[in-house]
């Protein structure tokens, strides 16, 4: 059984309409490129806050976590 797992970091959480578009979208386009019967996908829309993802580099210190390390 096929799952799609979505990561989503902003401030703002995802409307109901935005997730259910997303959810009709990902439907379609299993069943059309993997032949994926109906109800057979699985959909896991998770939200991150942005001090949870890369979010956390947006503190303004333009040092060095900004820009990455080249070890």
């Amino acid at each position: 059984m096929p799952l799609l797992e979505v990561l989503y970091a902003g401030e703002e959480p995802l409307s109901q309409d935005c997730k259910r578009a997303f959810a009709r979208e990902a439907v379609a386009i299993f069943h059309e490129v993997l032949g994926t019967p109906p109800g057979r996908l699985r959909l896991v829309i998770h939200q991150l806050k942005p001090d949870d993802s890369l979010g956390l580099l947006d503190d303004g210190d333009g040092g060095e976590a900004a820009q990455g390390t080249d070890r």
